[in-house]
C-alpha cells in the first residue's frame, strides 16, 4: 500500500493497475514481485548475466514484441512508466536494475563487445527494441559474426527487429548475417533455429523451414562436446520446440507429440547448476508444457489436456495463457460456471488476450442467464479494446440485445478510429465529452450536456429570450465527477487544474474561447464573471472558481449582479466540502437579507437554506423559518406580469418539492402530501415551448418524482415508491443514481439477485457511483449465491478505488471463487495494517 500510495486515482482499463504492475513488474521497472509471471523473469535472468558476462550464458528462449510494453502501459494506465529507451523512465520509478541498464546504456558506445551484447539482450528482455537499434544500428559484418559474442549482438539486433516490425525485410536480413553461413556456436545455433522457427510460423513460404532447422540440429551436434549437460539439454529442447512448431503446420500431430514427449523426460531430469540457469529451466518447462497442451487439445486428448492444465497452474498461476487455456478446457466440457471464473481470471492478468477473454467470459454468462453481467463484460472488452472488431460486435449484439439503440449508435462511432482525435476512440470521452473539453457528449442522460449548456449560456452572454437565466437546471453534480471521468476513461491528459494548462491538441474551438474568457475574466463585470464561472463549475473548476472570486463582506456588496455572483460562489464552496467538514453557505444567508437583493435570488437562497438546515443541521426552528420566507418571495414571482406561466409553474413546482422538507423533518405525513401533491401536479403541467424549457421540464419531473419515492419509502409506503422509481427511470433510463435506487427497492423485497443487477446498471454507466456499484453488486451476488459474480465484482471496486475496505473485505470473503483467494486475503491484511498505520500517525499529530 506505502508503495502505491502514488498511484492513487489510476484506474487500470480492466485489472487492478497495482495487480498488473505486480504480474508485470520486470517490464515496468526492472525488477520483480512474487506475483512476478514467468516470461517477465527474462528481464530479471538478462540483468544478472550482464552483471556477471559469459560468452554462451543461457537466456530466455522466447522474447515479447514491441507491442507488450505499450499494451501494458495501455492496460494498467501506468503512463509514467511509458518508455521508448531505458532514459525515458524517471528515477524515481526506476528500480536499481533498470538505472544500471540506463548507466550502461548511456555509455553503450564505450561498452567492450560482451557487455554490449548483454546490453542488447537486455533491451530485448525488457521490451525496448528501439533502443536495441540505437545500440546495433546496422548488421554487422558476416565475418565478424564468426565470434560468438559478435553473433550474440547480431542476435539482438535480429530479436529487436523482428519484434518491432515483424518478418520485415530488414529483420530477414539481419537474420540471414547468422544463419546463412553460420560457425558452431551456442548464439549461432540459437539463432539459425529462431529463423526456422519463424519461417515455419509467420513466413507465407514456410518451405525452407527445415533446411534452417536441419543446420541448427548439425551445429548443435558439433558443439556437444564442448556443452554441460544441462545447456545441451536446453538447448536440444528448444530447437524440438521449432521442430515441433513446423510438424504442427504440417498437421502431423503425432510426430510432434512424441518428439515432444522425448525433450520432456530430458528437462525433466535436468537440475539447474544455479540460480540464474534455474529461471532457464523453469521457462523451458513451461514453454514445453504449453506445447505439449496445445497438442493435446489438437488431438482431442482430454486426460492430457486436464493434467497439462493442472501442471501449468501450478507451475506458472500468474500466466494470462494457462489461465486461458483452463478457461477453454472447461468450456469444451460443458462447465460453465468453471469457466466463467478462468474467463475472468485470465482477462485480468493481460495484456495480451483481455479483451478476448472477457468476451469468452460474457458468453459464459449469458450461457448461465447472467445477462446484465454479460452486459457489463461486452462493455468492458471494448472500453479495453475499442476498435476490435469483435468488441464492437459484440457489444453491438447486446445493446440491440437490450433495445438500447443510443448507445449502440454510441458504440459504432466510438470503434470508428478517428487518427486527429484519437481520444474520441474512448467510451466515457464519447458520452461526456463536454466535461472533458467542451465537446458534444453523445450519452443519452439528462446531464451529459451540462458544461455545454453552461458554456452556450455565457457565449450569448446572457441574453434573455424565450427563457430567462435565472430558470436553469437543478442538479449540481458532485465535486469528484470530473475526477473520476477522467480516472475511469485512462485519459489522464485531461487531468489539469486550469483550463489553460490542457495541451493544445486535446482543446476544442469552444475550450479556446473558454480561456479567452479567462484571460480577461478579472476586467469583466460581475455578470459576466458568473457566468463564466458557471462554466467552470459545471466542468468541475470548483477549486478555481473559488480563487478567481476573493470572497467580499456582504456589507460591500452593492448590485445585485454583485450579490447573485457571491452567492453563486458561496453555493460552489458549501457544494465543494459536501463529504467533508460541511462550508455553511453563511454568505448567502447574508445575501439574502441585503437590502438590494433582488426577489427571485432571495427565493432561490430561501430554498438551498430549507434543504441546507434539513440535512446538515436537522433544525426545524431554521428550516421553517426559511421556507417563509421563501414563500414570501414566491408571492412575489407569482404576482409579476412579466414572467411567463413556464416561468412561474416551475419555481412553486420547485419550491414545494424543496421546503418538503419542512414537514418531513415535523414527521407530518398529511401536510408533506400536500406539498409533495402540489409538486408533482405542476411538474406535470409547465406548459413547455423548444428544446430548452422541454429538457428543464423534464428534468424537473424526475427530480420531484424521485422526491416522492423517497417519501413513500419513509412512511412505509415501498409499492407506491418502487413505481415512482419506476417513472423516474423512463424519464432517464441513463442516470446510474435511479438504478441505485431501483437496487434498494428491490433489496427491501429481499431479492438480492435482481438488485446485483441494477447495481450493475450503475457502474457500467458511471463514472457516479462506479465503484460503489460494483461494490454493491458483489455484496448482493455474494448473498443470492454467486461467489463467482461477487469475486469479479468486489475486484472491480478495488480497481476503481484501491482502498475501499469494504470491497477488500468482500474480496477476501470469496476470492477463492476464481483463484485468487490468497492474493484477496493478503490485500485486506495489507490494507487494513495500513489504514492503521495512518490512524495511529494522525492520533500522534499535536
Amino acid at each position: 500500500m506505502n508503495r502505491w500510495e502514488f498511484s492513487h486515482g489510476i484506474v487500470g482499463a480492466n485489472a487492478p493497475s497495482w495487480l498488473t504492475y505486480e504480474v508485470h513488474r520486470p517490464y515496468f521497472d526492472g525488477a520483480e514481485s512474487p506475483a512476478t509471471v514467468i516470461q517477465a523473469r527474462s528481464a530479471v535472468l538478462a540483468a544478472r548475466r550482464f552483471e556477471n558476462p559469459s560468452p554462451g550464458a543461457l537466456r530466455f528462449g522466447m522474447t515479447m514484441p514491441a507491442s507488450y510494453r505499450r499494451l501494458l502501459v495501455q492496460e494498467s494506465r501506468l503512463t509514467a512508466y511509458r518508455a521508448t529507451v531505458p532514459t525515458d523512465l524517471p528515477d524515481e520509478l526506476a528500480s536499481p536494475a533498470w538505472r544500471r541498464m540506463t548507466g550502461a546504456y548511456r555509455r553503450h558506445a564505450e561498452l567492450d563487445q560482451l557487455d554490449r551484447s548483454g546490453l542488447a539482450h537486455w533491451l530485448v528482455a525488457v521490451c525496448l527494441p528501439a533502443a536495441v537499434l540505437e545500440v546495433v544500428p546496422e548488421d554487422l559484418d558476416p565475418a565478424a559474426c564468426q565470434d560468438q559474442v559478435t553473433a550474440a549482438v547480431q542476435a539482438a539486433r535480429a530479436a529487436a527487429l523482428f519484434g518491432s516490425e515483424g518478418l520485415s525485410e530488414r529483420t530477414t536480413a539481419a537474420y540471414r548475417v547468422l544463419a546463412d553461413h553460420p560457425a558452431p556456436t551456442v548464439a549461432h545455433v540459437q539463432a539459425v533455429a529462431g529463423w526456422g522457427y519463424l519461417l515455419a510460423r509467420h513466413a507465407g513460404d514456410d518451405s525452407a523451414a527445415p533446411l534452417f532447422l536441419g543446420r541448427a540440429r548439425e551445429l548443435l551436434k558439433d558443439i556437444a562436446g564442448e556443452l554441460t549437460r544441462f545447456t545441451h539439454t536446453v538447448l536440444t529442447a528448444r530447437l524440438a520446440l521449432r521442430e515441433v512448431m513446423y510438424a504442427e503446420r504440417q498437421r502431423d500431430f503425432g510426430s510432434a507429440r512424441a518428439l515432444l514427449a522425448d525433450v520432456r523426460a530430458s528437462v525433466a531430469e535436468l537440475t539447474a547448476p544455479d540460480g540464474d540457469d534455474e529461471l532457464v529451466l523453469l521457462e523451458t518447462r513451461r514453454r514445453l508444457l504449453d506445447r505439449h497442451l496445445e497438442i493435446a487439445v489438437r488431438m482431442g486428448d482430454t486426460e492430457a489436456e486436464r493434467a497439462a492444465v493442472e501442471e501449468g497452474v501450478a507451475l506458472d498461476p500468474w500466466d494470462v495463457k494457462i489461465r486461458m487455456q483452463a478457461a477453454q478446457a472447461h468450456e469444451r466440457a460443458g462447465e460453465h460456471e468453471q469457466a466463467l471464473a478462468g474467463y475472468l481470471h485470465a482477462a485480468r492478468l493481460g495484456p495480451f488476450g483481455t479483451g478476448f477473454a472477457l468476451l469468452r467470459a460474457a458468453d459464459r454468462a449469458r450461457e448461465l442467464g447472467h445477462t446484465e453481467f454479460a452486459r457489463v463484460l461486452n462493455e468492458r472488452a471494448f472500453r479495453a479494446a475499442p476498435r476490435a472488431g469483435a468488441t464492437r460486435d459484440a457489444l453491438l449484439d447486446a445493446c440491440r440485445r437490450d433495445g438500447d439503440r443510443p448507445l449502440a449508435e454510441l458504440t459504432e462511432r466510438a470503434a470508428t478510429r478517428d487518427r486527429e482525435r484519437p481520444y474520441a476512440n474512448n467510451w466515457h470521452y464519447r458520452m461526456y465529452a463536454s466535461y472533458f473539453n467542451l465537446g458534444e457528449s453523445e450519452s443519452p442522460g439528462l446531464y451529459a450536456r451540462l458544461p455545454s449548456l453552461a458554456y452556450e449560456f455565457a457565449e450569448r452572454g446572457g441574453e434573455r429570450g424565450a427563457e430567462r437565466a435565472e430558470v436553469n437546471w437543478q442538479r449540481l453534480m458532485p465535486p469528484a465527477f470530473r475526477g473520476n471521468l477522467i480516472r475511469e476513461s485512462g485519459l489522464t491528459e485531461f487531468a489539469v487544474d486550469h483550463p489553460a494548462d490542457l495541451p493544445e491538441h486535446l482543446r476544442t474551438p469552444r475550450w479556446n474561447r473558454l480561456c479567452e474568457w479567462l484571460d480577461d475574466f478579472d476586467g469583466q463585470g460581475p455578470e459576466r464573471q458568473q457566468q463564466v464561472a458557471m462554466v467552470l463549475y459545471r466542468l468541475g473548476f470548483a477549486k478555481l472558481v473559488l480563487e478567481l472570486i476573493p470572497a467580499v463582506p456582504v456589507d460591500r456588496l452593492r448590485t445585485p449582479a454583485e450579490l447573485r455572483l457571491h452567492h453563486w460562489r458561496d453555493l460552489v464552496r458549501y457544494v465543494a466540502s459536501v463529504g467533508t467538514r460541511v462550508a455553511a453557505p453563511e454568505t448567502s444567508f447574508a445575501i439574502a437579507e441585503h437590502p438590494a437583493c433582488p426577489t427571485h435570488l432571495r427565493f432561490v437562497i430561501a430554498v438551498v437554506a430549507v434543504v441546507f438546515h434539513a440535512r446538515e443541521t436537522r433544525s426545524l426552528e431554521e428550516a421553517t423559518r426559511w421556507r417563509e420566507i421563501g414563500a414570501r418571495a414566491l408571492e412575489e414571482l407569482l404576482a409579476d406580469p412579466d414572467r411567463s406561466p413556464f416561468e412561474k409553474m416551475m419555481a412553486e413546482s420547485r419550491f414545494y418539492r424543496s421546503v418538503s422538507f419542512v414537514p418531513f423533518l415535523a414527521r407530518d405525513r398529511g401536510w408533506l402530501a400536500r406539498d409533495m401533491d402540489r409538486a408533482e401536479e405542476l411538474a406535470r403541467a409547465v406548459p413547455a415551448e423548444g428544446p430548452y424549457q422541454e429538457f428543464l421540464k423534464r428534468e424537473n419531473l424526475r427530480a420531484c418524482v424521485e422526491s416522492r419515492s423517497k417519501e413513500c419509502y419513509a412512511f412505509g409506503e415501498d409499492e407506491r415508491g418502487d413505481r415512482l422509481v419506476a417513472e423516474a427511470l423512463a424519464l432517464d433510463p441513463y442516470e446510474p443514481k435511479t438504478h441505485i435506487e431501483v437496487a434498494e427497492g428491490l433489496l427491501r423485497r429481499d431479492l438480492p439477485r435482481e438488485a446485483a443487477d441494477s447495481y450493475l446498471r450503475t457502474a457500467r454507466l458511471g463514472p457516479v457511483s462506479t465503484a460503489f456499484g460494483y461494490a454493491s453488486a458483489g455484496e448482493c451476488f455474494r448473498r443470492a449465491g454467486r461467489p463467482v459474480l461477487a469475486e469479479d465484482c468486489y475486484l472491480q471496486a478495488l480497481r476503481l478505488d484501491p482502498y475501499a475496505i469494504s470491497a477488500a473485505r468482500g474480496w477476501a470473503a470469496v476470492g477463492a471463487a476464481n483463484g485468487m483467494g490468497e492474493l484477496a486475503r493478503t490485500y485486506l491484511a495489507d490494507l487494513e495494517a495500513w489504514g492503521a498505520a495512518r490512524l495511529a500517525a494522525r492520533r500522534e499529530r499535536p
